[in-house]
């Protein structure tokens, strides 16, 4: 897949991987970047010669995906690339007396992991095949291939993420073979979300970098830094990797 000239919308893109993914889609000569979120951050109008929009928008609420689509088929009709970067994670005990209190919490981290990459997906699509050549990449993480027990809820949106992404490359690859579908793990990259968790992150910039070369490379699955061990791991010994990341 090549950049150049395209205009791609990046979901989460003020901050951490979806910032440093701005920057790197900017090396690579993209015409425009449509960042979504909600807040600007310390966005600038443009990165070099591309050109930076921001819409603002809340993918954690119900409704945020339709909203933020029909901005997108509306004044950019010519995106022809979706990376579904937005995420939180909320670490939960879902055994506690009152878990039940946070009901709320857990139903914006599954809205904002799972349903809105799923539902923004769908609501472009008709945008998306339009183009020659088209892809949506979901970022997802090395979580989704064995989850840890501080975190339940988003391990199980990005497996779930996951999931999906492989379906739907599936019935890209039978009915659809101008559109790319690509999944992105990522290990544990410095960022807000990871402030004062783990040790020995990845970078967000060399994160980010990983990922669009995946892309480029045409590579569906794009296993991050510490993720490429992790995969090995669970291919050799499924039940050690569980025990190593139920630790987390």
């Amino acid at each position: 897949m090549n950049f150049q000239n395209r205009t791609i919308c990046v979901t989460g893109a003020s901050r951490g991987i979806g910032r440093a993914l701005c920057d790197q889609l900017a090396e690579r000569g993209a015409a425009a970047i449509i960042c979504a979120g909600r807040s600007r951050g310390d966005l600038p109008d443009q990165i070099g010669d591309t050109l930076i929009s921001f819409v603002e928008c809340d993918l954690s609420h119900s409704g945020g995906a339709a909203q933020l689509a029909q901005i997108l088929i509306a004044e950019h009709p010519e995106c022809s690339v979706l990376i579904n970067n937005a995420g939180t994670q909320v670490m939960n005990d879902c055994v506690a007396p009152d878990a039940g209190e946070h009901a709320d919490i857990i139903a914006r981290e599954i809205e904002l992991n799972f349903a809105s990459p799923i539902l923004l997906g769908l609501h472009v699509m008709p945008m998306l095949l339009r183009h020659k050549e088209a892809a949506i990449c979901n970022v997802t993480s090395g979580l989704a291939l064995a989850p840890k027990q501080s975190a339940p809820v988003y391990c199980a949106t990005k497996a779930g993420l996951g999931s999906f992404s492989r379906a739907l490359r599936y019935q890209a690859a039978a009915r659809a073979k101008n559109l790319k579908i690509f999944e992105a793990l990522p290990p544990l990259v410095d960022t807000a979300m990871t402030e004062g968790r783990g040790s020995g992150k990845l970078s967000a910039r060399e994160c980010a970098a990983q990922i669009i070369t995946g892309m480029e490379r045409g590579k569906p699955v794009i296993d991050v830094g510490k993720t490429r061990i992790l995969r090995a791991i669970m291919r050799l010994s499924p039940s050690l990797g569980y025990r190593i990341l139920s630790r987390g």
